[in-house]
């Protein structure tokens, strides 16, 4: 039996299954401690703000220091504590001091960096390998303290590789919601289609996911035959919309706004290709959601998910973030060989099916953990 505490800053719709299908298993006895409540912002992109917190949920808001925060956790000194250093740094801090056995878990990091260079994602790529040495002290953390190193995705794994972090000592573990149920299509993207098929994009419509990028990639192709819906919060007062017009496209591109996650699936369902064009991305659990629906996806090679979800060529296209020209062949292939996406969704659900279920994880956890403990043995 595995006692084990998850960490998480807020609760999320992305995580709750993954958490339950972990409750579920016989041999792990599980906690989950939130050091935050329901994040507004996140509320206002659709989240839901009305988490209703299971039996082996905690809630730490307010709890300041590390013991106030493990004491509100069944059992907390028999528990291996699942973590990101990026979170609770007085936590693990506190871990390390009194040889409480803790992993960390995130994404890869670089979003910050990305910020700062203006989301230029040449100047990107060059400074990102300095960036990751730069964080050898986290690694030092990690190799000196930590079971192991659990990563969203093999981009995390390279990333804490660089950290100084061994790759044995690194295992997966990935975001993974639920499967999304199918739904009547939306009508307000099948009205504005009007018959054209659709390229859907689904989230906040900011410079880091490329709303930029793929307008400007759409309107290279010069079809009326597609267009294209944006799903999200704006954070751009209405850049993008000025950016359309300017590029003379439209009236092919539907600003759809927030959408309530529990009826997202309509927006996916009126849909033909899921693209997440972001510059960069730890994963991009919005892939899973496309994929569950049986969806052609295409995303960039910075976004983590993106070398799990998708198989070049044979459910979607990966393509170089920031790259424009690469957009646009991508998403000329979908267009000029509409008769390959049947089968690239067929292909995305069976990825799903088999490897980015809630269940698949939380096998993909115990598996880790039982080498874990073999190297600690």
């Amino acid at each position: 039996m595995f006692k084990i505490c998850i960490w998480m800053d807020v609760p999320s719709h992305y995580q709750s299954a993954f958490f339950k299908a972990v409750n579920e298993r016989e041999d792990v006895d599980l906690q989950v401690c939130y050091t935050k409540g329901v994040s507004e912002r996140r509320a206002a992109q659709g989240w839901r703000n009305d988490h209703v917190y299971q039996a082996y949920e905690q809630c730490a808001k307010g709890l300041i220091t590390p013991v106030e925060r493990l004491s509100i956790v069944p059992e907390w000194e028999q528990r291996i504590h699942i973590i990101s250093s990026y979170i609770c740094r007085d936590l693990i801090a506190y871990f390390c001091e009194n040889n409480v056995p803790w992993c960390h878990w995130s994404e890869a990091p670089g979003v910050r960096l990305a910020e700062t260079v203006g989301y230029n994602m040449d100047l990107f790529r060059l400074l990102n390998p300095l960036m990751l040495k730069l964080k050898r002290k986290d690694g030092l953390s990690m190799r000196k303290h930590a079971l192991a190193v659990l990563g969203q995705g093999d981009m995390a794994g390279r990333a804490f590789q660089t950290m100084g972090v061994s790759k044995e000592r690194i295992f997966n573990l990935f975001y993974v919601p639920e499967a999304l149920p199918e739904m009547e299509p939306s009508e307000a993207v099948r009205e504005f289609a009007k018959g054209r098929r659709v390229f859907v994009a689904v989230g906040a419509l900011c410079k880091r996911k490329g709303v930029d990028l793929l307008l400007k990639a759409f309107s290279k192709l010069n079809t009326d035959e597609w267009c294209v819906v944006f799903c999200g919060m704006d954070q751009s007062n209405k850049k993008y919309q000025s950016l359309a017009r300017s590029l003379k496209i439209e009236k092919s591109v539907l600003f759809l706004g927030a959408y309530p996650i529990d009826r997202i699936s309509e927006v996916y369902g009126a849909s033909d290709v899921f693209v997440l064009a972001s510059r960069f991305d730890g994963w991009g659990a919005v892939f899973n959601e496309a994929a569950s629906l049986g969806m052609p996806i295409v995303g960039t090679d910075l976004c983590g998910g993106s070398w799990h979800v998708i198989e070049d060529g044979v459910n979607g296209y990966r393509i170089r973030s920031g790259s424009v020209r690469a957009l646009s062949r991508a998403l000329k292939n979908c267009v000029e060989h509409v008769d390959r996406l049947p089968a690239f969704g067929q292909k995305s659900k069976e990825i799903f099916l088999k490897d980015l279920t809630p269940a698949a994880n939380a096998a993909r956890l115990v598996d880790a953990l039982k080498k874990i403990d073999g190297i600690r043995a």
